[in-house]
């Protein structure tokens, strides 16, 4: 059944399909029927006998197109010719112009006339032959001002090239260049001013992770630091604390003997003071950077009144002060005695 009912619906399908197909044929014929009455063809029969076929219609097309340039080309004879015509009339014109005026007497004026023509005739030809020497004069000077434009482009490509140098020369000067020489001395110094705060950092970050250093925007060689806790606040060097200043002088020391220890070698670094200023948490941090490098090989030196450090140094020397006039003295177990 539902094989049944599914070729019914083709069936359905394909008959409407014919009826659409006949209804465009239908239309199909009737245009065709209306453009034959409105064309000069009595019948179909009549259209066919005068179709050609594809061939003989190149021919055709080649042939119209070559009498349409031959057309052209006579038509463009015609026209020389015709202004050829025109010109040889009116010089005739003008020759018998000038004979009428020679046979010409001079009874009612005729003569005086003639004089007149002649003489006009003569000033116009002189004012022909001045504007012909104008006309010269002034091809002259256009000659000679495409000349000279000629020469100043190639000069003007030149001037070009020299102000790029003279620009690149220019950058360049503005940068490090100066009478004095301090230009190029900051210049130079802020260079290794960068390299110094990248070994800084290093240093410091390895101190105490919340610092960085960085040289400021607005001022050549000067400082600043950057508080990574406190949101990447900027702070100049002056507002530190004692604490924070130990820290960032010690990394800024210790680079220097990273920035020199390509071509020198430190094995030593001494600190005179300067723990004094330090808070417990922060003395802890610097002992124990101080502990990493003497077991790296550097021999630190320590100077100082506080005395948390005899805690965390061993070999030391102690020194106690004497009464008056500002002597100190080696203590008892550090002196070394004569014939000892």
């Amino acid at each position: 059944r539902s094989e049944l009912d599914r070729l019914m619906g083709e069936q359905a399908n394909t008959e409407k399909m014919i009826r659409e197909l006949s209804d465009q044929v239908a239309s199909a014929e009737q245009a065709w029927a209306t453009c034959l009455a409105g064309s000069r063809f009595d019948s179909e029969d009549a259209f066919k006998a005068a179709v050609i076929d594809r061939e003989e219609q190149r021919r055709l097309e080649t042939l119209k197109s070559d009498l349409d340039k031959e057309c052209d080309a006579a038509r463009t004879l015609e026209e020389k010719v015709a202004s050829e015509h025109a010109a040889h009339l009116a010089k005739a014109a003008a020759d018998a112009s000038l004979e009428n005026l020679a046979e010409l007497d001079d009874s009612d004026g005729a003569g005086a006339a003639r004089e007149s023509l002649i003489s006009e005739m003569a000033s116009l030809e002189e004012d022909i032959q001045k504007r012909g020497r104008r006309q010269g004069e002034i091809e002259g000077q256009i000659r000679a001002d495409e000349t000279q434009r000629s020469n100043q482009a190639a000069l003007f490509r030149d001037i070009d090239r020299q102000k790029a140098v003279y620009d690149s020369w220019g950058h360049l000067s503005s940068l490090i260049g100066s009478k004095e020489g301090d230009k190029f001395r900051k210049f130079a110094q802020g260079l290794t001013l960068n390299h110094l705060l990248y070994l800084a950092n290093r240093r410091l970050t390895q101190l105490h992770g919340r610092y960085l250093m960085r040289q400021k925007e607005d001022e050549v060689l000067a400082l600043e630091v950057v508080d990574t806790w406190q949101g990447d606040a900027i702070r100049d060097t002056a507002t530190l604390s004692g604490g924070e200043s130990f820290l960032v002088s010690l990394a800024l020391a210790l680079a220097l003997s990273d920035l020199v220890s390509s071509k020198t070698r430190i094995d030593s670094l001494f600190l005179d003071e300067g723990f004094g200023t330090l808070d417990p948490e922060t003395l802890d941090i610097a002992l124990d950077a101080l502990d990493n490098l003497n077991a790296g090989g550097k021999m630190i030196g320590v100077i100082s009144h506080v005395e948390a450090l005899k805690e965390r140094v061993f070999a030391r020397i102690e020194v106690s002060p004497k009464t008056g006039m500002g002597v100190s003295r080696l203590d008892e177990r550090f002196r070394v005695r004569r014939g000892e």
